[in-house]
């Protein structure tokens, strides 16, 4: 073999390949990469939904928030959330 035909260009001959059952089965994509994760849907008025709301990560001792989450309770209030934003705008409101 001369140095010029090992060089030049060699043609591509496409090789058969003896392919499987699995090989030959259409491929599925799978779903759980490309949708992406949705909440259900929530109930009506739920503050995780409404833009004015956000969650507010706060450290606390345990024993005052039990207390507090305890006397809000006994006094009509429903949530803790309540309590922290009327809190929060009497502050403001000083």
């Amino acid at each position: 073999m001369s140095l010029a035909s090992s060089l030049a260009p060699k043609e591509h001959k496409p090789e058969t390949l003896q392919r499987s059952a699995e090989a030959t089965a259409p491929v599925v994509p799978s779903t759980a990469r490309t949708t992406p994760k949705t909440a259900p849907a929530p109930a009506t008025g739920a503050k995780y939904t409404d833009p004015d709301f956000m969650q507010l990560k706060v450290y606390v001792r345990r024993k005052t928030k039990t207390a507090a989450a305890r006397k809000w309770e006994d006094s009509g209030g429903r949530e803790l959330s309540e309590l922290v934003e009327t809190l929060l705008e009497r502050y403001l409101s000083s």
